[in-house]
């Protein structure tokens, strides 16, 4: 049984019946925890119902009929006797019946069994006339299995059984459909996703709170981060296409020119583009490679123990030397260690690429802050420049790969657009967070944080 819903409908189904079964079962095992014998008035009431109809059939001479009938529905044997104690019956009579019978003839009452013997009763009982008889009964002790069937299939409880078994069909449909339901969309959902629509979601059409919701939920999460990574994906090769564009273009123009003959000077030119071009594809290339594992994930990053501020030292130590050649300053300010688990080699160039963009785009003879204080979630790096800052509406996309503000970080600036992306990357698998802002006093003031 390959269907789902068939599994979900004939096991809620199952479990209906069964304890529909146990319900009869447990009827059945009352009656025979509290049989009729143990209580008297009952016998009473029985014997004299069942011995004054025996005798309405005896005198009608249709007693044995009455009687094999009575045996055959109700399992329940009927003896008839004269005033005398002789039978009247067709069928043998046990010896102990016999003495019952003489007995209660004797007293004028009614004959219980001792304790161990089998159920009969024996009363004297008179027809309309007033002409004794005695009555010997025999009520079971256990009711016949088969008697207990045909009281189900028989009037208003067979019906009733009948309705109780459409109903919990009718119910045990649904709540399988329930269930099923939403897993049939789940599956159609997936095979609609490998078949490359990757923007189906199913968070709208299965609104359960159960475990099939967070399974749906689940799916759309997923095929949420799939398609943003396939998206950065295409995008990024895209970009590439492009960027790779104009150098190549620049390396035609330059070996054409070195193809040429003519001066030294003009071909020792024409070399030297060649040769930066190459560098500068080489470095976009390294760049590339270090965003793509940083997209996908992929990379294992070794955590080691270190210290941050030492870190940030360095790496200011190292671009306040290259900011002289422009009269620029580059200062940390912190005091104290800041213990840090992490990739230092992973931090270290995503800091180093914040850093030097600002060295980059600071004004001359200006300086660049570095602040490294503890804040409430963690470490806080504060970058501050006094470049022209960017427009507001560009700030959220400093950290696409290849995004250069038009006015005053263009290719010129011979930046390949890559570094920020790969600092965003770097401090997101670090468990922190970067964000740029314009400076009220002039600048851009990139702030970080890190788990401390």
């Amino acid at each position: 049984m390959r269907s789902l819903f068939l599994k979900f409908f004939f096991s809620f189904l199952l479990i209906n019946l069964l304890l529909i079964s146990i319900s009869i079962g447990l009827s059945y095992l009352r009656q025979l925890e509290f049989p009729p014998m143990a209580h008297k008035h009952f016998a009473r009431q029985a014997l004299v119902e069942y011995g004054r109809t025996a005798i309405r059939a005896y005198e009608a001479k249709e007693f044995g009929h009455y009687a094999a009938n009575l045996h055959k529905d109700a399992g329940i044997r009927i003896l008839l006797f004269d005033a005398k104690g002789r039978s009247l019956s067709p069928q043998p009579v046990p010896r102990r019946v016999q003495h019952m019978v003489m007995r209660s003839l004797k007293t004028g009452k009614m004959t219980f069994p001792k304790k161990g013997e089998e159920s009969w009763l024996a009363s004297p009982l008179q027809n309309k006339d007033g002409k004794s008889y005695v009555v010997a009964l025999e009520l079971p002790d256990i009711p016949p299995a088969g008697m207990l069937v045909k009281g189900m299939a028989r009037g208003w409880f067979g019906w009733r059984l009948v309705l109780l078994l459409l109903v919990s069909g009718i119910v045990c449909f649904f709540l399988a459909r329930s269930f099923a339901a939403p897993i049939g969309r789940l599956r159609q959902a997936t095979r609609q996703f490998a078949a490359g629509d990757l923007a189906i979601r199913i968070g709208d059409q299965v609104t359960s709170k159960n475990e099939i919701g967070g399974l749906a939920k689940d799916f759309d999460h997923m095929a949420e981060r799939i398609e943003n990574l396939v998206g950065a994906q295409q995008r990024l090769l895209r970009d590439i296409s492009h960027e790779l564009r104009s150098p190549l273009a620049r390396l035609r123009v330059a070996l054409e020119l070195a193809r040429q003959e003519g001066a030294a000077d003009s071909r020792h030119k024409a070399l030297a583009r060649i040769e930066l071009e190459a560098e500068r594809m080489n470095e976009m290339i390294g760049q590339l490679l270090s965003l793509t594992r940083l997209e996908t994930g992929a990379r294992e990053m070794q955590r080691q123990e270190f210290d941050l501020a030492e870190l940030l030292a360095n790496l200011v130590h190292d671009a306040d030397y290259e900011a002289k050649n422009r009269g620029c300053r580059v200062t940390l300010t912190g005091n104290g260690a800041f213990p840090f688990s992490g990739s230092e080699e992973l931090l270290a160039r995503a800091l180093e690429n914040v850093i030097r963009n600002a060295v980059k785009y600071t004004a001359d003879n200006s300086s660049v802050t570095v602040e490294l204080v503890h804040a409430e979630r963690g470490n806080r790096i504060r970058i501050l420049d006094q470049g022209p800052g960017v427009p507001e509406e560009a700030l959220d996309k400093l950290f696409e790969p290849f995004y250069r503000v038009a006015a005053a970080r263009d290719r010129q600036t011979g930046g390949t657009g890559i570094g920020l992306a790969i600092a965003e990357r770097a401090i997101t698998l670090h468990g922190g967070t970067i964000c740029a802002s314009n400076h009220p006093q002039g600048g851009l003031n990139m702030e970080i944080t890190l788990p401390g």
